[in-house]
C-alpha cells in the first residue's frame, strides 16, 4: 500500500515537472513543442490535460478553435462533476471532511483551482466569440456567475473541514503537535504569498476581466439587466479602470442604439506574461514524540517569483491608439489561492509527519520489547534488535515517502490581462502592436458592425491574434479537406497539432459515500486496466496530424482582403445542470501506546 501511495504522489509531481520543462518553448511561442510535452506528460486525460491542451490549441490560430473548444468543453464537463463530488465529500460528515483534507496528493484526478474554473469559462466564451456564437458565449458568462456561488461554498466548507480536522488531530495524543499555521513552519518563504498585489485581492476566484467580458457579451445581446451586474462587479474589484465606469454609464444608451450603430464597438483583450511555476519545497522540522525530539522533512508547494512581466506599450488599430489598462492579475490570484490553501497543506504535512514518527516509535518499542523478551530467556538478542531497527527504518522511510504535495496547476495561463474598448470603422483594419522583445508587428483584422472582440496573446517575440466572427475559426464542413490555418492571417511559423473532435464525457451522478477501504481500493485500481464500463467514459486521445501555419507577423503587413463577416444567429448550447452534514467526532480517549496499524489507518481517516 505504501508503494502504491508513493507512486501516485510521485506521478503527480513528475507530471508537473514535465510541464515545467515546456515553459521556455511556450514563452517563445513554440506551441508545437508545448503540445507535444502535454501529450507526453499526462498518462491520464484528466481535467488539467484538457485545459492545457485546449489553451495551447486555441493559441495556434483560428482553424484550431474547434478542436480547442472540444477539449475545453471536456474539461468543463469534468469541472461540473468535480463540483458535485467535492460538495458531497465536504458536506457528508466529519470523517468525510477529514479524509478529504488529509488525502491530497494521492489521486491522479485533478481538483481545479478556483481561479482556473473562472478562466475556463472565460476562455470558452472567447472561443465561442471567435466562431461567431455569441449566444453560446452568453451561456458561459451566466455559468461563471453560477459557479462563483459553488466555489464560495466550497471554500467555506474547506475552511470548516480544516478546522474540524485540526481539532481532532490536537485531541489525539499522537498528533497533538499538528498545526495549520504556516507561521509555525520555520523556513517557508511566506514573502512570496504576501506581496501588495496579493493582499489587495478580495479572493482568489473573482476575475474582473471575466466579469467585464460577461457584461460586454450581455450588452451585445441587449440584456441590460445581465450586463449591469457584470460591469458593477468589475468596477468593485478594479475601481481604478476608467472604461469600466464609462461602460456602466453608457449601458442603457448603447443598448437602445444597438441596431443603429454605424461603427465597430470593439473590446481588445491582451494577455501577457506567464504563470510562475509551483514547485515542491522541502523543510526540516522538529517534532516531539515519546518524549524525544525528532527531525523530519516536510514538503510544501511554493510559487516562484514573478518574471517577465510586460505592459503593452503600443496597441493601434488603423489611426487609433488604444490605452490598455490592467484589469486582472492572474499571477496574484494564484498566489492568493495558495495562501488560502496553506492551512490545509500545513495541517496535512504536519499530520503525516506525526503519523510517520508515531509509527517509527511503535516499531522501536516493539523491537525493544522483543529484545528484552529474548534477553530474559537468555537468548541472543542481537538478531531481534537488528530486525527491530530495520523495521523501524522501513516504516519511517515508507511513511515519509507519502509526504508529497500536489503542485499541479494550469501552467499555460497568462499572468496578466489588459483591456481597452474603442469605437472603430467597420471593415478591414490594420492592427499594430509592440511585443516584449521590442519588435512592432502588424496584421489586418476584420471588424463588423455592432460588437467585436480582438484577442491578443503576446509571447516574447510573436503573438497570436484572434477576432470574433472569424470565418477561419468555423468547423470545416464535412466535404472540406482537413483544416488548414487561414493564410490570410499572418501568424508565427509553426506546425500545429490538430485534434479530431471527440464525444463529450457523460456527466456522472455523485455516488454514495465510500468507506476508507473502498476508497483505497479505488486508489489501487488506478494502476490497473480500466473495466469495460469505466473505459467507455474516457475521452479518446486526440489524433495528431500536421497543418502548416502562414508566415510570421512583421512590421510592415501585407493587407489581405478578408472574407465578409456578419453576426450570425447562433444556436444556444444547453446550460450545464447544477446533503446536510452531521458531526460524528469521538471523545478524547485515554492515552495508549502508539500502534502501527492504527497510525497508518489514521492517515486515511
Amino acid at each position: 500500500m505504501l508503494t502504491v501511495t508513493f507512486l501516485v504522489g510521485c506521478a503527480t509531481q513528475t507530471q508537473q515537472l514535465k510541464m515545467n520543462e515546456s515553459k521556455e518553448p511556450f514563452k517563445n511561442g513554440d506551441l508545437q513543442n508545448t503540445a507535444a510535452v502535454i501529450q507526453g506528460a499526462f498518462k491520464d486525460k484528466n481535467t488539467l490535460y484538457y485545459m492545457e491542451m485546449g489553451e495551447v490549441q486555441r493559441l495556434q490560430g483560428p482553424s484550431q478553435i474547434p478542436s480547442s473548444t472540444q477539449n475545453l468543453l471536456a474539461a468543463d464537463q469534468l469541472v461540473s462533476r468535480w463540483e458535485l463530488t467535492t460538495s458531497d465529500k465536504l458536506r457528508r460528515s466529519f470523517s468525510g471532511a477529514s479524509s478529504y483534507v488529509l488525502s491530497e496528493g494521492f489521486s491522479s484526478e485533478y481538483d481545479p483551482k478556483p481561479y482556473e474554473v473562472t478562466l475556463l469559462s472565460q476562455t470558452l466564451a472567447l472561443n465561442h466569440l471567435s466562431q461567431g456564437r455569441w449566444d453560446d458565449a452568453m451561456v458561459e458568462a451566466k455559468k461563471m456567475a453560477q459557479r462563483e456561488k459553488v466555489i464560495e461554498e466550497l471554500i467555506q466548507s474547506k475552511v470548516s473541514a480544516v478546522s474540524k480536522v485540526e481539532r481532532e488531530q490536537q485531541a489525539n495524543p499522537n498528533t497533538q503537535a499538528a498545526t495549520s499555521r504556516i507561521e509555525n513552519i520555520s523556513g517557508y518563504p511566506i514573502n512570496l504569498l504576501d506581496d501588495e498585489e496579493t493582499r489587495s485581492l478580495k479572493n482568489s476566484y473573482q476575475n474582473p476581466a471575466a466579469y467585464y467580458l460577461s457584461g460586454f457579451i450581455h450588452e451585445s445581446q441587449g440584456e441590460a439587466s445581465l450586463a449591469a451586474p457584470g460591469y458593477r462587479l468589475a468596477i468593485e474589484l478594479r475601481p481604478q479602470v476608467n472604461f469600466f465606469k464609462t461602460s456602466i454609464a453608457k449601458l442603457d444608451s448603447n443598448i437602445a442604439n444597438r441596431s443603429k450603430k454605424s461603427f465597430a464597438d470593439t473590446l481588445i483583450v491582451i494577455d501577457t506574461g506567464y504563470m510562475p511555476k509551483i514547485i515542491p519545497y522541502q523543510i526540516s522540522q522538529t517534532f516531539n514524540i515519546g518524549g524525544n525530539s525528532k527531525l523530519i522533512t516536510l514538503t510544501f508547494p511554493v510559487i516562484e517569483k514573478s518574471t517577465e512581466r510586460f505592459r503593452p506599450s503600443l496597441i493601434q488599430l488603423g489611426d487609433r491608439v488604444a490605452n490598455p489598462e490592467l484589469v486582472a492579475n492572474i499571477d496574484a490570484m494564484a498566489r492568493k489561492n495558495l495562501r488560502d490553501e496553506m492551512p490545509a497543506y500545513v495541517l496535512r504535512a504536519s499530520s503525516r509527519a506525526l503519523v510517520s514518527l508515531t509509527a517509527q516509535y511503535a516499531a522501536d518499542r516493539a523491537a525493544q520489547q522483543a529484545a528484552n523478551q529474548r534477553n530474559q530467556n537468555n537468548q541472543n538478542n542481537g538478531t531481534a534488535a537488528l530486525i527491530g531497527a530495520i523495521a523501524g527504518m522501513i516504516t519511517g522511510y515508507g511513511l515519509q515517502a507519502i509526504n508529497v504535495t500536489d503542485v499541479r496547476h494550469w501552467s499555460t495561463l497568462p499572468a496578466q490581462t489588459y483591456m481597452a474598448r474603442m469605437g472603430l470603422p467597420i471593415g478591414p483594419t490594420v492592427l499594430k502592436y509592440t511585443l516584449p522583445s521590442g519588435v512592432t508587428a502588424s496584421q489586418t483584422v476584420n471588424l463588423v458592425g455592432g460588437y467585436n472582440v480582438v484577442y491578443i496573446r503576446m509571447f516574447r517575440n510573436k503573438a497570436t491574434v484572434l477576432t470574433s466572427n472569424d470565418p477561419a475559426a468555423l468547423p470545416p464542413k464535412p466535404t472540406d479537406p482537413a483544416a488548414v490555418i487561414n493564410t490570410a492571417t499572418p501568424l508565427p511559423v509553426t506546425t500545429s497539432v490538430v485534434a479530431t473532435t471527440a464525444p463529450m464525457p457523460a456527466l456522472i451522478e455523485s455516488k454514495p459515500p465510500e468507506g476508507t477501504f473502498a476508497g483505497f481500493k479505488k486508489l489501487l485500481g488506478g494502476f490497473q486496466d480500466p473495466k469495460p464500463e469505466e473505459a467507455a467514459l474516457e475521452l479518446p486521445a486526440p489524433t495528431v496530424s500536421k497543418a502548416t501555419v502562414s508566415s510570421p507577423a512583421v512590421a510592415q503587413p501585407s493587407t489581405p482582403t478578408p472574407a465578409p463577416a456578419s453576426n450570425p444567429n447562433p444556436t444556444s448550447a444547453p446550460a450545464p445542470s447544477e446533503t446536510p452534514a452531521s458531526s460524528n467526532i469521538e471523545g478524547v480517549r485515554p492515552y495508549e501506546p502508539p500502534n502501527l496499524l492504527n497510525s497508518f489507518q489514521q492517515l486515511f481517516n
